[in-house]
């Protein structure tokens, strides 16, 4: 019995180093801390800024008259995107009838106000992009709307690259071109309104 005790003994201890042999690999570690993750930015400034810009108000006008503005468009995030503009709206106002406009029938002038003015119906708009901002159309230069004020939609989805740290212009010239409707426009006003987006990409 002792013997068969002793082989016993000697069969576990046997057991117990064969065990311990198989986990006496090779082992190495090494780390992964620290790992940091920050979000890019992507920002429009408009003529150097962050601030609503009222680049045209113009009295006086009339045929023959062509104010034109630029705008300066930068990309001081640190992410490309891409420029539309949105949002357009053109609200219209009749103000006051004189003789010239009765005469050539203005039918507002019974009921002046907003949205019965005639004036962005006589004048035309060019948008382009103005690529050296000198604001003129010049060669290689690209024309994305020309026609009347109350034809502008409401949206224009350019998609212009616009790339991390570049700049752009865009250059709007209004043209009062002689037109058989001039006499409606007199003392007439309008205001444009638009929103110049920078996006990520081109689906927004």
């Amino acid at each position: 019995m002792k013997k068969i005790i002793a082989s016993l003994a000697m069969i576990v201890l046997v057991s117990t180093f064969a065990i311990g042999a198989t986990r006496a690999y090779f082992s190495d570690t090494e780390t992964s801390t620290g790992n940091t993750f920050t979000a890019g930015t992507l920002d429009l400034n408009v003529d150097g800024g962050n601030i609503n810009v009222v680049k045209f108000t113009v009295g006086n006008m009339r045929p023959g008259s062509q104010p034109k503005g630029t705008y300066t468009l930068a990309n001081v995030g640190t992410v490309n995107g891409f420029i539309d503009l949105e949002n357009i709206a053109v609200t219209s106002y009749e103000n006051i009838c004189i003789t010239p406009e009765t005469g050539a029938g203005d039918i507002t002038c019974g009921n002046p106000g907003m949205g019965k003015g005639e004036l962005q119906d006589v004048v035309n708009v060019r948008l382009f992009w103005d690529y050296d901002g000198d604001g003129w159309i010049g060669v290689g230069e690209t024309v994305f709307y020309n026609g009347l004020v109350k034809d502008l939609p409401g949206n224009l989805e350019e998609n212009k690259p616009l790339n991390a740290g570049n700049t752009t212009y865009i250059t709007a010239i209004f043209d009062w071109w002689s037109t058989p409707s001039d006499n409606l426009a007199q003392s007439d006003s309008m205001v444009l309104d638009l929103e110049i987006e920078l996006g990520q990409d081109t689906s927004q």
